[in-house]
């Protein structure tokens, strides 16, 4: 019933918000009733639930559990046929469970922290024929918001969120084929008894309707309620209270004595076509380029007198970044066939019966649960313009450039909610240094076969000291768009160029603002897999008021001292103002 003590501390109050999940008027915040309401609902055949039917079938699980509880004389209560579930419960042939990890996904706010779903894993299935294997997937309706609603609806409970069973090739399409989204298959041991209680009560929620929350009630919070009721003596679910985030969710389940199998990767489609385009030689990334705008360069001699072996991997990396393509356009509603191109290309790659080189094809990323939590705390000592601090910071979430990538997208950040309180001895008290409300970071290295820009946007309140006013905070809004590339000698070093725009409201301003053009440079550098540092310099010119804006720069950086614990050292610059700080930070 999705029962849990309300907030007020005295009952309970159910997570499902739609009146067609209970029996009773009172049933959301009265389980005694609800229990009442039930008991009696079985002696009829009166249709209830989301998709109407005898409660004995419409609340199948209820009804067994409660059976089996209650130890129910069949005499006094004769069990009602239940067709309609059984011809579905046969048709999903399920064995055992898999859970689903999407890694996360920028250019979608509700995705931002990555997605969970349950995959039903057939009889008989193999790694071949897995994709056509049924998927549990809870999910918001939100093709009634706009643009400007959408983050308070999401926030607030506006949308409403739905469990949804699919074929598991549908959701692959889109988040690895379409999205470039790594897939992690999580292999769940479950008895049967309790798989098959989870999937009676999938059943009961098909058509119910929760609040769906971006933060708490969201995709991976609801997975968990359903591996509870699989399994009523794991307490999943009440350990986040606050956020849910996808990753931690993966965390929590990895540390269940027995609960995870087996774990295998499905690297998204993008993947494969990266790692295959990084094996070619300078030669060959020219012509791969060539080949797949111009499939016909397939009967060319330059390309007929390669090795068979190299032949094929060329043909194949061509197709697949055409049919990557190809699904991108019809994704934007283009429904036209597939170009002769394709075909061009599949009877070249079917002339030549040999394999491809062999390339192994790794997802960029690695698993959630092998990174740092999301959650982090800090203190630190520093001094800005000779005025010594005591530093104290936290982050809701999730992730910034210079923490170890083990876990999270590369080359990517996604700050939530941080904020930095500092203590000046000369002054007393407490003054807000910084908060962030949302600052996304994305660095992809520039390639020439699937080029990809770099960007950022940030929302928050940051430092503008100025030599008479060393607290200054303003607020900002900025974006940048430009480009990112990489080199590894001697180290792996990313570097970057973003052009932007920032506003910036604060009382020392003409009429109280400013809007600045941006240029952004800056390289992020990686010594070691726990060590990085950054060094960034930000020119800022508004040509609109004319007012002197000057420049930003920073060289910072952060050593992972233990997967949740790390050492940060900064060095910042504002307009003729210095600040140097370090400190510990630790996750959890």
């Amino acid at each position: 019933m999705h029962y849990r003590p309300s907030a007020h501390g005295k009952g309970a109050i159910s997570d499902a918000d739609d009146p067609r999940f209970f029996l009773a008027p009172t049933g959301k915040i009265d389980p005694s009733a609800e229990l009442a309401a039930t008991l009696r609902a079985f002696f009829t055949r009166e249709p209830v639930g989301g998709d109407p039917q005898p409660a004995q079938c419409a609340f199948i699980a209820r009804y067994r559990w409660l059976k089996a509880e209650l130890n129910i004389d069949d005499r006094r209560l004769p069990s009602q046929p239940c067709e309609r579930f059984q011809h579905w419960f046969d048709e999903l042939d399920a064995e055992a469970a898999t859970l689903i990890f999407a890694s996360a996904y920028l250019n979608n706010p509700a995705s931002l922290f990555g997605h969970t779903l349950l995959r039903l894993d057939q009889r008989g299935q193999t790694k071949h024929t897995r994709l056509l294997a049924y998927t549990i997937n809870y999910a918001a309706d939100d093709s009634h918001s706009n643009l400007l609603m959408y983050a308070v609806d999401g926030i607030a409970g506006g949308f409403k969120g739905r469990f949804d069973v699919q074929p598991y090739y549908q959701l692959v399409r889109v988040y690895s084929d379409l999205e470039s989204r790594h897939l992690w298959e999580y292999r769940l041991n479950l008895r049967p008894a309790q798989l098959q209680r989870l999937l009676e009560h999938v059943w009961e929620l098909r058509g119910i309707e929760f609040d769906y929350y971006f933060f708490r009630e969201n995709c991976a919070w609801q997975l968990l309620t359903l591996l509870e009721v699989a399994d009523p003596d794991v307490r999943l679910s009440g350990a986040f209270t606050v956020w849910t985030l996808p990753a931690d969710t993966i965390r929590q389940l990895a540390q269940q004595p027995g609960l995870v199998g087996d774990i295998i990767a499905r690297p998204a489609h993008d993947t494969a076509i990266q790692r295959r385009y990084a094996t070619l030689t300078s030669d060959e990334r020219r012509l791969a380029r060539r080949l797949w705008q111009n499939p016909d360069l397939a009967g060319d001699p330059e390309f007929t007198q390669r090795v068979p072996a190299r032949q094929a991997l060329l043909l194949e990396l061509a197709l697949d970044q055409r049919q990557h393509q190809y699904a991108g356009r019809q994704e934007q509603g283009d429904q036209s066939l597939p170009d002769a191109g394709t075909h061009q290309l599949l009877s070249a790659r079917q002339r030549l019966p040999i394999a491809a080189t062999p390339v192994v094809i790794e997802p960029f990323a690695t698993r959630p649960e092998t990174g740092h939590a999301s959650r982090r705390l800090g203190v630190g000592l520093g001094q800005r313009d000779g005025a010594a601090f005591v530093e104290f910071n936290a982050r809701a979430s999730y992730h910034d450039l210079l923490e170890p990538e083990a876990g999270y997208a590369p080359d990517a950040q996604i700050e939530l909610l941080s904020l930095a309180l500092r203590h000046y001895p000369k002054h007393g008290g407490l003054t807000l240094d910084r908060l962030t409300l949302l600052d996304i970071t994305s660095l992809p290295p520039f390639n020439t076969l699937t080029p990809r820009p770099a960007w950022r946007i940030h929302a928050g309140w940051w430092p503008l000291p100025r030599e008479d006013n060393l607290d200054g905070l303003a607020l900002n809004l900025s974006g940048g768009l430009g480009l990112a590339a990489e080199t590894t000698w001697p180290w792996r070093t990313l570097w970057f160029g973003l052009p932007g725009l920032e506003l910036d409201y604060h009382r020392d301003f003409a009429n109280d603002h400013r809007v600045s053009l941006s240029m952004t440079t800056g390289l992020l550098l990686q010594p070691t897999a726990n060590w990085k540092a950054l060094a960034s310099v930000t020119w800022l010119d508004d040509p609109f008021s004319g007012q002197d804006t000057g420049l930003r720069a920073i060289i910072t950086q952060n050593l992972a001292l233990e997967p949740d614990l790390s050492f940060r050292m900064d060095w910042r610059y504002w307009a003729g103002v210095t600040e140097f700080s370090l400190g510990l930070r630790a996750y959890f």
